[in-house]
Order: structure tokens, then C-alpha cells, then sequence
């Protein structure tokens, strides 16, 4: 039955052993019919608690991947590869979420127009030469900033999706490229603890869920050291939590499944 699981943990290690269990087990059988590629996948949304995120194992040694991999992953994720171009891709997580290009002249538009015109017409109010300023937002510092001003704050939300660009995957530039799988990024500072909230599009259980959640809570570290804060738990949401199907023989002899 397709419906959202959770899986709750001490540390990263065990909660992505239990959520490979889970999914080989309970995961919806699902076809995926991209243009790039098709896959048999097992799929679920999977809701993760983690209630201790930097005790060990970070990493289970199950994994592919190694410590030193995973820092290096972080790294380029908190700080950028200083190749962000190159790319294949056509984004990174670094430049949506600490250079993202917003518009200064949207940020003040009404919150309602109905015809292209009549936006138009409310922009030139805004931009005499009806044109959008762009201007790159560190989201990371802002949060941060915000926080340390109001520590009660509940509504810091860092995000990646440019909707305009995200929702068109079959336009002229859109073909050979993918948008980001992970949306946002909420850091809740209660009780003297900065607890991360992440939600996920699709995440790739078996062979990225280590990683990607290796960097995101050295990010929720970043945040809490800058704030001069303890880290708290970790959540994890994505709507599409998978293995695929060229994994599944692997993981069965990894975790001992029939």
C-alpha cells in the first residue's frame, strides 16, 4: 500500500539501515518513465526522525561511500566547488540555496494579478523600465541573521525551487537537465537547540540518502555554532524515498532480505 512510513533512529547509520529494510520490504513497486532514463523502483514516502544526528555511526558501514567522501560532499555543499558552471546538473545545492538569484521587484508585487498586462503594469510601478533587478541571497547568513535577532522566529525557511525554471522539464532548455530533489530547508530553534526539518522531492535511498544527509546536518551544525546553540534532531521527509531496481540485489545480500 502506498502510503507514508516513518522510521525513527538514534543516529544517521541506523536510521538508513532501518529505512533500507523498510523500503526493500514495504516499497511500492514503481515504474519510472523519464526521459533520461526507465527503472523499476521500490518507492514510499518515508517521514526520518533522527534523534541524535551526530553520534556515531554518521555513516553505516554498509554504505558505499566513506567519511572521506562525505566531508568532501559537505564541504562543496556548505562552501561550493568553485566549479558550480561545470556542473552536469545545470545546478548545485550550494548556488540555489547560498547564491540563489531572486528579483528585488517581485519581492514587492501584490500578491494577486491576473493578467499578464496588468502585471506589467504593477512592475513599472515598482521598475520604470518594467525589467526584474536580480540580486544573488546568501539564504544561510539571512537565516542565521534572523534567528540571532529572534531566537523565537518559527518562519525560517530556505528553499531551491525556481519555479518558472523547476516546473518545465520538457522546455528547450530543460531537456538535458534536472531540478533540485531537495525543497527546503526549516532550522527550528527551540530550547536552546537548532533542529533541522528537511523535505526532499525524490531522494535516492541507497546510494545518495548517506551523503545527502551527512551535509545537511553539517549545515544544521554550521547554523548552530554561528547562533552559539547546541544541535537537536534531525527530520528528513522526502515524498518519493527509493531504491532502484538495479540496487535491489545488492541491498538484499547487504541486509540479508530474501
Amino acid at each position: 500500500m502506498y502510503e507514508t512510513k516513518i522510521i525513527e533512529a538514534k543516529n544517521l547509520g541506523e536510521a538508513w539501515e532501518k529505512s533500507c529494510i523498510l523500503i526493500m520490504t514495504e516499497g511500492h513497486d514503481r515504474h519510472v518513465q523519464a526521459p533520461e532514463y526507465q527503472i523499476e523502483t521500490k518507492d514510499i514516502p518515508l517521514l526520518i526522525k533522527v534523534s541524535d544526528p551526530f553520534s556515531e555511526p554518521r555513516l553505516s558501514n554498509k554504505t558505499n561511500t566513506t567519511k572521506e567522501l562525505a566531508d568532501e560532499y559537505a564541504k562543496k555543499f556548505l562552501e561550493g566547488s568553485g566549479k558550480e558552471n561545470e556542473n552536469s546538473f545545470d545546478y548545485t545545492y550550494y548556488s540555489r540555496l547560498r547564491c540563489y538569484p531572486d528579483c528585488k521587484v517581485r519581492a514587492f508585487l501584490p500578491s494577486v494579478t491576473d493578467t499578464d498586462e496588468e502585471l506589467a503594469e504593477e512592475i513599472k510601478k515598482i521598475s520604470p523600465d518594467g525589467k526584474c533587478v536580480v540580486k544573488r541571497i546568501d539564504q544561510v547568513e539571512k537565516a542565521i541573521g534572523i534567528l540571532k535577532k529572534d531566537p523565537t522566529r518559527r518562519t525560517v525557511v530556505m528553499h531551491t525551487w525556481i519555479p518558472y525554471r523547476d516546473l518545465m522539464k520538457f522546455g528547450p532548455k530543460r531537456e538535458d537537465s534536472s531540478s533540485p530533489c531537495v525543497l527546503l530547508f526549516y532550522p527550528q530553534l527551540v530550547d536552546g537547540k537548532l533542529h533541522m526539518f528537511v523535505v526532499m522531492k525524490t531522494n535516492d535511498l541507497y546510494n545518495a540518502w548517506p551523503e545527502n544527509a551527512y551535509a545537511f546536518t553539517a549545515l544544521q551544525k554550521y547554523m548552530a555554532d554561528e547562533l552559539s546553540v547546541d544541535t537537536g534532531t534531525y527530520t528528513h521527509f522526502s515524498v518519493s524515498m527509493h531504491i532502484y531496481k538495479d540496487m535491489y540485489k545488492e541491498v538484499r545480500e547487504k541486509f540479508s532480505l530474501k
